[in-house]
């Protein structure tokens, strides 16, 4: 049985939102369109709530453009949920026809969560875990943006000479590496220097990979031929991209070193620490996307994070296993990119990665169910607030 009174679904927009709200019975008490003002907000959440009523604000969009809407509502004394976007395309069947209006939407959301409290998720308003929401998700677009910035590099140093990018390569982010980019641009920029100019330079940088420093100038000189373009490369793009990168690793130890402060006595990330190739972005993503006590089991969890087995059956016909394309993308990413690097960091990780690879997988395909294994012990990481076992 619903335990309120009035359940009032809330489909959020930039400018303006669509609020219908219904009573236990069904009966609709009002279906208008509300600025998305602090002031008209709390207005029409204080007029739902009168009289001691037990009121239950739904949105279909948590965060964003829908904050101010649930701040409004836990204000006025409202209990507040959201609805994800699949459960409620999902639940539009109920209603007739097929039209997308706000109007109707908002219908939607309303009775969604009048019959079917179970599709509703809790939303988190305490301000500390918004914050390290908030600095999660700044890490991930600077984890990104970098991941994009090194492969355009990658691209242009290719372009320019590809024995000079070969011989760099998994070190192409690595500090010496970028300072030298961005200090002389690329091959032709230190044959035009000269190599005196070079090494003289490279003798005032700390912790210099002398090795690695030889190859890159004798790689330098490996080919003749100029290709056309190659100088504005050397002048723009490539000291551009090499700075970016720097700017952005600095973000990311910065980002870190705030996440590890703000999480040093929570013992569910500092036991998910203990599990190879789980860094602080990782584990600072569970412990602020996942509430382990709404998830019975690790399919569950799987499942939400959008990396569980999805089975394609019709009849007798089975199509295969897939990963469903649903599923929250913030955390599906943070588990694949854990999963990447237990590949290199965890010998049980690789075999199994390798095992999957000999078996026709690609190479995707492989890292997902490598994170679906590793999801089953980090779940029981959290579960029991242990540290990870060999």
């Amino acid at each position: 049985m619903n335990p309120y009174d009035v359940v009032a679904g809330v489909d959020v927009g930039k400018s303006f939102h669509w609020l219908h709200a219904i009573t236990e019975s069904g009966q609709v008490i009002t279906s208008r369109k509300i600025n998305q003002d602090e002031h008209e907000l709390e207005a029409v959440f204080h007029q739902l709530n009168t009289g001691q009523k037990r009121v239950l604000v739904v949105v279909d969009q948590p965060k964003n453009i829908g904050a101010l809407t649930l701040a409004c509502a836990a204000r006025a004394g409202c209990d507040v949920r959201y609805l994800p976007g699949l459960a409620m395309r999902r639940a539009a069947g109920i209603l007739k026809g097929d039209a997308k209006t706000d109007q109707r939407d908002a219908q939607v959301i309303a009775k969604t969560a009048q019959s079917m409290p179970e599709s509703l998720h809790v939303v988190d308003l305490d301000g500390d875990r918004a914050r390290m929401e908030a600095l999660v998700a700044y890490d991930h677009d600077c984890q990104v943006d970098k991941t994009r910035q090194t492969n355009r590099l990658h691209a242009l140093l290719a372009e320019v000479n590809p024995v000079f990018e070969k011989t760099i390569g998994k070190q192409i982010d690595s500090p010496f590496i970028l300072d030298l980019l961005a200090r002389f641009g690329g091959p032709w920029g230190m044959r035009a220097a000269g190599k005196p100019k070079v090494t003289r330079w490279a003798a005032t940088r700390h912790r210099v990979p002398v090795k690695l420093f030889d190859k890159v100038l004798d790689a330098a000189y490996a080919m003749q031929h100029q290709p056309a373009g190659a100088a504005i490369h050397e002048q723009l793009a490539i000291p551009a991209a090499a700075r970016r990168i720097a700017e952005l690793a600095a973000a990311r130890q910065a980002n870190q070193k705030l996440i590890n402060k703000m999480l040093a006595v929570d013992p569910t990330y500092q036991a998910l620490l203990t599990m190879p190739g789980v860094g602080p972005h990782t584990a600072a993503a569970l412990v602020t996307l996942v509430d382990i006590k709404l998830f019975p089991d690790q399919e569950k969890l799987a499942s939400y994070a959008g990396i569980a087995a999805h089975t394609q059956q019709s009849g007798t016909s089975i199509k295969g296993e897939t990963a469903p394309r649903a599923g929250n993308k913030t955390l599906k990413n943070a588990l694949f990119m854990s999963a990447f690097a237990a590949i290199t960091w965890d010998p049980k990780g690789r075999a199994f990665y390798q095992a999957k690879i000999a078996a026709g997988k690609h190479h995707n395909t492989a890292v997902i169910a490598l994170a679906r294994k590793r999801l089953k012990i980090m779940y029981a990481i959290m579960r029991d607030n242990t540290p990870y076992q060999t």
